[in-house]
């Protein structure tokens, strides 16, 4: 037996003893002077949880007057999302057999974390079922726990994204070498597959550099970037393929990088699975201020056939609903027989 039964059994075996003859209403003031001096909370409750009586440490977390005289149903004191586990702990309870569950309240400082044990009682005066609660608190316990699970969680989509951008940096060199040597072989006074693809490579470094806003000698680098500007660096690296086209427009800086990621994940996407991935495949993004919004579409055509949407998104599709959510904005993905449509919207923001 844990050291929370053993408590709930101590208060029901010492506390309580005049339940065996008298209603809990009528309890002696020393009973009473002995329930306030603890700091776990203490309540009886009736077989359909009715608040009969509850010492000071519960009246202060459920902010409940000792004055009030009680007789509300207890659940309707808690938060609603612990209704449902504390109406299956009352439903036993009231079968006579013993229940648990955590739960929680609202305090002024915050949400609290309690251990509820729930023990049936017999008052042999009203020969009636009389349950008693104990709620220990374990905020600090839980407190950290939640923390140490979000720690967990993020360290774990870290690392899934880091995979991610590992796979697809392979993926995107890959298809530059591709496109360079194509792009060599157009013309005979074309720049060699080399030179076009560290022109590639840099202008990838670039847009690493734009997503850390780094200070460096970049001329991109201000407190206010053109929209025009930080689109044609993250595009760059796939030419005459992607066609801008949009007012002229500017961002905040502790927006590039948002904006950085965003369209470069949507860029990655399509090397690997959609149009820039064919040779003939564009790509066509434009912008436009609506009302309170900045409004962008996304457009791919020829490339592979598209018969239907994907039955799941991927990890990149689920980036890339982080990295829209993360500026407030919104996503709708349309895949079309000629190709995918993406259409964005954010926050105006104007400078």
């Amino acid at each position: 037996m844990g050291h929370m039964e053993k408590a709930a059994e101590t208060y029901a075996k010492t506390l309580f003893p005049a339940l065996q003859t008298v209603s809990p209403a009528t309890l002696l003031d020393l009973q009473s002077a002995m329930l306030d001096a603890t700091p776990d909370c203490i309540k009886v409750l009736s077989r359909d949880g009715t608040l009969l009586m509850m010492n000071q440490a519960g009246c202060l977390a459920l902010n409940v007057p000792r004055e009030s005289g009680f007789g509300m149903p207890w659940l309707s004191l808690l938060p609603p999302e612990v209704h449902e586990e504390g109406k299956k702990a009352l439903s036993k309870a009231a079968e006579g057999k013993r229940a648990r569950f955590q739960g929680k309240s609202c305090g002024p400082d915050g949400f609290m974390y309690w251990d509820n044990i729930l023990i049936p009682l017999v008052t042999a005066a009203e020969n009636d079922l009389t349950i008693l609660c104990v709620s220990r608190d374990i905020t600090q316990t839980t407190t950290l726990r939640l923390e140490l699970e979000d720690a967990l969680e993020r360290e774990r989509i870290l690392t899934q994204e880091m995979q991610h951008r590992i796979g697809n940096l392979f993926s995107i060199v890959n298809g530059l070498v591709t496109l360079s040597e194509r792009e060599a072989g157009q013309t005979d006074d074309a720049p060699s597959a080399t030179h076009i693809l560290k022109d590639k490579l840099s202008a990838l470094a670039r847009v690493s550099s734009l997503a850390r806003h780094g200070k460096g000698d970049d001329p991109l680098q201000t407190d206010a970037m053109d929209l025009h500007s930080i689109l044609q660096a993250v595009l760059q690296p796939y030419g005459a393929r992607c066609a801008l086209r949009g007012e002229a427009l500017k961002v905040a800086k502790n927006e590039v990088t948002c904006f950085s990621l965003i369209f470069h994940e949507l860029a990655t996407n399509s090397m690997k699975y959609g149009a820039l991935s064919s040779f003939d495949g564009l790509v066509s993004l434009d912008w436009k201020q609506e009302d309170s919004h900045l409004r962008f579409n996304w457009t791919e055509t020829g490339g592979p056939p598209v018969s239907a949407p994907p039955h799941t998104l991927g990890f990149g599709s689920g980036l890339l609903d982080r990295l829209v959510r993360s500026a407030e904005g919104k996503v709708k993905r349309e895949w079309l027989p000629e190709g995918l449509s993406v259409n964005l919207w954010f926050p105006n923001r104007p400078e």
